[in-house]
């Protein structure tokens, strides 16, 4: 059986037999179920609908008595199910014209082919009877539902409507849309569809008056205008213009020669303009709009034409580009003057061109009715300048180019967006050779890749360093790689005697921006890192994080900066170079203030993850709180990322304070950054920067004032092996220790020197020494250097090979750090618990203990150090064992560690010892 609601209510058997249903009650019973069909409909409603929102305090058993006969109607095909709150009338959804008519849209809206979706938008359109729910016994309901059904139909209308436009069939709907019309006569999409049926059916005079007499009405009855559609509607029946035979238009420009690389992006375009013969063929549907995007001088224009130029096949009716001119010194081009453009292109006569943007628009349109053209926009400034220039016939390719990301695009008209990247270092060095000669640069390899490298593989640096090399034969490519290695030289050098440079392209880019972000850009070429998150952004402006992100979010669209995380941006060299000879041209009181800012910012952060790392330790903070704020950790994991991310930024402006001759910013922050250098096992930079920030210190006469300092700077110089000159730093920490920091600093100093007594195979008088420093720690009442005292008794009693008299020493070190999970302490003395336990024969134990080890490594973002022990002391277990290969394999994994933390402690010799015994 079937319900039809699309006209009076009936409901008809499988052979088309109107089948009785009873009284109104009934029928509005029936459709209430019907409309809502696979849901349960409540009680409460079913009574509201049925007795028109009156219903008296007998509809509830007369309702059960109409669900009843209902039932005994229905077929197997449509059961009535009770269903708390209500009933549900369980359908197929086909058997019920209104749900039918829905499914059918659906269907047609996903078909790209217009010849396989029109018989589906026919029969939806055929579904209708008459006036919808008449009879169904409800006005309630009527008012309700059938404004809704009534606008499925008119959008199936007007969607067959365009589908046969566009197959040049639309004479074939006039007359539904006609009648459809006259009860809607002011719905702008139906009139704008009714016109160009008309006209197409060559009843042109039809359809003028047709728009004359909707705008009189809407001027009568809503005081408007006909919009946009209608306008563009009448300008295409009216403005045509004529155009000469021009049967392929080839108006592109040539095609860019030497291309190298950009296999997958050449693919990508294919795929999706459907130009490779795949599912995206121009003949199977919708509109195809590309977008490539990418930074100046990325090679854009290069790759669009090269893929144009060996697919002009796929495009027999013609292929035409325009350049826009978005990011040319002079005036971008104007959507009226593209147009005009294109339509030249398409052989419209220049005379007979319109003047109104919505006329050439319309008039562009047309003239690609049943063309299979590729429209070609270069270098759009922004998506408003490429919409109007857009087709509707769905047989045309655009592909944009832009220097900004034009997300309107996406957003409005779906396109689909390529971001074009440097090129790889084999295609780089290949665009080089084609341009200075292959045999030139493979007798200078390693120069010439350098010089590859150093133009970060952006086809326009590529070809000016490679042209400046060809008309220098006399140069070495070596040369060349020195003049671009100097940061202060690099953006001079990729110039040509004209006006192709890399920072002319890179400023024609910036230009186009906002002054807020403008402003933040060249302010940033004061930031000395490769990355800048949101806050260090806003400090370094002076402003709050949502302006410095409305600016980073606009630098980011022009593709001056990249995301690499959110809130994180990355600056390829080129244009941080551009930046800092921007940030050189604006007043120096200006740079030394945003550089002051930017001090103040990393002073703060790096401040607040020393308060987390080691919430005992002595820090410092600004002044003032920075503008933008610092970021948040929640844990000292967290703040070990940010300063792993960050260290590079905070070494190069601890070295920028010492050349500015501000030695105490950068001996602040190197105090701050100690133990964060430490926890991320970063310690060849650590010695660098505390020996910058030392010098510049002694130099300034206030080393003295300094013995954090040099506490810092002895233990990265101890974690790097050089203990005799740690040992000397320490001594001078103890020497300038104030009252205050002394007794803290001689404890180190002891251990220090202590260590080394081990180290040097002075185990007894080892003992002497960390016994001292247990002793002299009881009396500090400092806990966490007591369970380093402690441990490191410990420690030095297992390697003596008196592990049992440590195992005492090392659970009172533990227990003082019970609860502790964040305390790098902890993981230290958790490890040399387990090196006792294996001493004593308790294997097992033992390695339960380096997991433990590991996994607060890894809580606390320390896993550097943490892996390091763990492989270490994994491959003695594998010893131990007699499992060779995988002590080696285990041994192997923990120098490589070793390596690239830059650690060379006593436990590193070992391991070297070790893998030196299974080599020989």
């Amino acid at each position: 059986m079937r319900i039809l609601l699309l006209g009076p209510l009936e409901l008809r058997t499988a052979e088309g037999t109107a089948v009785h249903v009873g009284g109104a009650r009934r029928r509005a019973v029936l459709a209430a179920l019907a409309l809502e069909a696979n849901r349960v409909v409540p009680v409460e409603r079913l009574l509201d609908l049925a007795w028109d929102h009156t219903p008296p305090p007998t509809a509830r058993a007369a309702l059960q008595g109409h669900i009843a006969k209902l039932r005994a109607l229905l077929d197997d095909g449509l059961r009535l199910e009770t269903r708390a709150p209500g009933y549900v009338l369980r359908a197929d959804p086909d058997l019920i014209d209104a749900h039918r008519l829905d499914r059918l849209l659906d269907r047609a809206r996903t078909e790209a082919a217009d010849e396989a979706a029109v018989p589906l938008l026919r029969e939806a359109v055929a579904l209708r009877r008459g006036a919808t729910l008449t009879d169904c016994g409800s006005a309630a309901l009527r008012e309700g539902a059938a404004a809704r059904l009534e606008a499925l139909r008119i959008q199936a209308l007007e969607q067959l409507a365009e589908r046969l436009l566009r197959t040049g069939r639309g004479a074939t709907v006039t007359a539904e849309l006609t009648e459809a019309l006259a009860g809607h006569p002011l719905r702008e999409p139906l009139v704008r569809l009714t016109m160009l049926c008309l006209h197409q059916e060559d009843r042109t005079a039809e359809a003028v008056a047709l728009y004359g007499a909707t705008a009189r009405r809407l001027a009568e009855e809503a005081g408007i205008d006909p919009g946009t559609g209608l306008r563009e509607a009448l300008a295409r029946i009216r403005s045509v213009p004529r155009a000469q035979p021009c049967a392929a238009p080839a108006r592109l420009p040539r095609e860019p020669g030497r291309f190298v690389g950009r296999d997958a992006e050449l693919a990508w375009l294919g795929e999706q303009s459907g130009a490779d013969g795949g599912t995206g063929t121009a003949a199977g549907g919708g509109q195809r709009l590309l977008v490539v995007t990418g930074p100046a001088g990325v090679g854009k224009t290069a790759l669009v034409l090269r893929w144009a130029h060996r697919n002009a096949a796929a495009f027999p009716d013609g292929r035409i580009g325009v350049n826009l001119r978005g990011f040319d010194e002079t005036t971008p081009l104007s959507p009226e003057e593209a147009l005009a453009e294109l339509l030249r292109g398409l052989g419209a006569e220049d005379g007979a061109l319109p003047t109104d943007r919505a006329e050439l628009t319309a008039a562009c349109r047309a003239l690609l009715t049943g063309r299979r053209v590729l429209l070609v926009l270069e270098n759009a400034r922004d998506a408003e300048q490429v919409l109007p220039l857009l087709p509707t016939e769905p047989g045309c390719v655009v592909v944009v180019t832009s220097r900004h990301r034009l997300t309107g695009l996406l957003a409005v008209e779906g396109a689909r967006a390529l971001s074009l990247e440097s090129l790889r270092a084999v295609d780089a060095f290949g665009v080089l050779a084609g341009i200075a000669g292959r045999p030139r640069l493979e007798a200078e390899r390693e120069a010439a890749e350098r010089v590859a490298g150093l133009c970060e593989g952006l086809p326009l640096a590529l070809r000016i360093a490679g042209s400046r090399l060809a008309t220098r034969p006399h140069w070495r490519v070596a040369t060349l790689a020195g003049e671009l290695s100097d940061e202060r030289s690099r953006l001079a050098a990729l110039a040509t005697e004209g006006t192709l440079s890399v920072a002319a392209a890179l400023e024609l880019t910036v230009r186009t921006l906002p002054e807020s972000a403008v402003a933040l850009f060249r302010l940033l070429g004061v930031h000395p890192g490769q990355q800048v998150d949101t806050a260090a952004a806003a400090t370094l402006a002076g402003t709050d994080r949502r302006a410095a992100a409305a600016s980073l979010e606009l630098l980011y669209h022009a593709h001056l900066v990249e995301e690499s995380a959110p809130g994180r941006f990355e600056r390829h060299d080129l244009v941080r170079l551009h930046a800092r000879h921007a940030a050189e041209e604006l007043p120096a009181a200006i740079r030394e203030t945003a550089l002051a800012r930017l001090f103040d910012h990393y002073l703060a952060t790096t401040a607040a993850g020393l308060v987390l790392a080691r919430p005992d330790a002595r820090h410092h903070r600004p002044a003032h709180r920075p503008s933008g704020g610092t970021p948040e950790f929640a844990t000292s994991a967290d703040a070990l990322a940010w300063f792993r991310a960050e260290e590079p930024t905070v070494r190069a402006l601890i070295a920028l304070a010492c050349r500015w001759g501000a030695h105490d910013h950068a001996c602040r922050m190197v105090e701050n950054a100690g133990y964060l250098y430490l926890d991320a096992g970063l310690f060849r930079a650590w010695e660098e920067a505390a020996r910058q920030a030392l010098t510049a210190a002694e130099t300034a006469g206030t080393a003295a004032n300094r013995p954090h300092l040099y506490s810092n700077h002895s233990l990265a110089l101890g974690w790097l092996g050089r203990r005799s000159e740690a040992l000397e730093q320490s001594e001078r920490a103890v020497a300038v220790a104030d009252p205050e920091s002394l007794p803290v600093l001689r404890h180190r100093y002891l251990s220090m020197r202590t260590s080394f007594a081990d180290d040097h195979g002075e185990p007894e008088r080892a003992l002497e020494g960390f016994a001292e420093t247990v002793a002299h720690a009881r009396k500090l009442g400092d806990p966490r250097l007591l369970s380093q005292a402690l441990n490191n008794l410990a420690h030095t009693l297992f390697r003596a090979g008196r592990a049992a008299e440590g195992l005492e020493p090392i659970e009172e070190s533990l227990a003082l750090l019970a609860g502790r999970e964040s305390d790098p302490y902890l993981v230290i003395s958790t490890k040399t618990y387990a090196q006792v336990l294996r001493a004593l024969g308790r294997t097992d134990e033992a390695v339960e203990q380096i997991h433990r080890v590991l996994e607060l490594g890894r809580a606390q973002g320390n896993q550097a150090h943490a892996e390091f022990d763990f492989a270490d002391f994994i491959g003695q277990v594998m010893d131990d064992r007699g499992l060779k290969a995988e002590a080696r394999r285990h041994w192997e994994r923990a120098l490589e560690l070793a390596t690239e933390q830059g650690r060379m402690t006593r436990q590193v010799e070992v391991v070297q010892a070790r893998l030196a015994r299974f080599r020989s």
